[in-house]
């Protein structure tokens, strides 16, 4: 049966078609509308939700906002409602999941940085929608949350993996501690939040061919024979696995020395890794620097606007309106797109810290 969520937004019904069709099209998840024009108040509200018994909730950010069906109270407080009575077992946890605009976003919810506990996920309502990647994410969360819901779990058993003791263990430190009960909504925050949404003990498939040296559009279906061949063994298949595809980090560099004769990934250049992957039988092409800025091919991350491989060195850390965890590795943008201020629509700016280099940069270039 289809995970079926709940939609809360103040806009008509007739402006929210396309984000319910968009959602029941794909077929991944049922999306139903909250009718607000016959649940005005938070605590009618709030009972009807509970009645539905839902496998998630999608709500927009303001909901007291200028909407024709606008409430007097924001998402947060509803979220935050929810969360309580599922702490103390009067309702089952079940997955919130945040949709607004960016300006709304960046405006609200990134300064608000007590509200980001509330929510497992948020996207975008924009002009092109990427309803097929949204609809197998909140697919995701809500069978792993009905998964976590039936017990316990191990660490074992979350990770799908026995030997997470040689990590740092500031990261599973909450896991292992006794005294502290974590709430199925901590768990899912945690493994989606700090262990997906950065690089550092996973990485996602574009820092996973930049550490390899690959350009994937070059290398076309050799670059899935490296996923499936290579890198199979390294994929991450715990909890959230299916909606988010991630590798170990540690495993995917054992796995390169293993056939590299113990050649270490960050002690070679794009070229040279590629040469030892040819060597294994894997006819994939070596990445290129950013033109005309980056010179460097001693890859180590991605430009996140271009999402084209890049060397750390070469690039400019960028803000997040979080603190990073001592595990957690910054992500980056280019001189190219900070020079031309890309990624700003999607709150993509450099940190305070970097804006000195960056000044230095532009002086050399005029």
């Amino acid at each position: 049966m289809k995970p079926k969520y709940l939609y809360i937004d103040d806009e008509s019904p007739e402006a929210l078609k396309s984000i319910i069709n968009g959602f029941n099209d794909i077929g991944e998840i049922e999306v139903e509308l909250v009718d607000l024009e016959k649940l005005r108040d938070f605590e009618s509200l709030k009972t009807y939700i509970i009645s539905q018994n839902p496998d998630g909730l999608i709500i927009d950010l303001r909901l007291d906002g200028e909407g024709v069906n606008r409430l007097n109270f924001p998402a947060t407080t509803l979220a935050q409602d929810l969360r309580t009575l599922a702490a103390s077992n009067e309702i089952k946890s079940f997955p919130l999941v945040l949709c607004s605009t960016s300006p709304k976003m960046r405006a609200t919810y990134d300064i608000d940085k007590t509200s980001h506990d509330l929510f497992d996920y948020k996207f975008e309502k924009s002009l092109t929608p990427e309803w097929l990647k949204f609809s197998i994410k909140l697919k995701s969360i809500s069978n792993s949350y009905k998964w976590l819901n039936e017990g316990n779990r191990s660490l074992d058993e979350l990770l799908n993996r026995k030997d997470w003791q040689h990590f740092d263990s500031r990261i599973f430190e909450k896991f292992i501690d006794e005294e502290q009960v974590l709430k199925v909504n901590d768990i899912a925050q945690f493994i989606i939040k700090e262990l997906f949404h950065h690089p550092g003990i996973l990485i996602k498939e574009r820092t996973l061919a930049a550490r390899l040296g690959v350009d994937i559009e070059a290398s076309g279906e050799e670059w899935n024979k490296v996923k499936e061949e290579l890198a199979k063994d390294s994929k991450y298949c715990g909890v959230f696995s299916d909606g988010w595809e991630r590798w170990w980090n540690d495993k995917i560099l054992s796995k390169f020395q293993s056939i590299s004769k113990g050649e270490k990934l960050h002690h070679l250049n794009a070229k040279q890794r590629v040469d030892f992957l040819l060597q294994a039988g894997f006819n994939v092409k070596p990445a290129e620097p950013l033109a005309p800025y980056c010179k460097s091919t001693e890859f180590w991350t991605v430009c996140e606007y271009y999402k084209r491989p890049l060397d750390p060195l070469e690039g400019f850390k960028i803000f997040e309106s979080t603190e990073l965890k001592p595990w957690q590795e910054s992500k980056y943008l280019s001189f190219g797109a900070e020079l031309e201020r890309k990624g700003r629509d999607k709150g993509l700016r450099p940190h305070p810290s970097e804006l000195q280099r960056i000044k230095d940069l532009k002086e050399m270039l005029s």
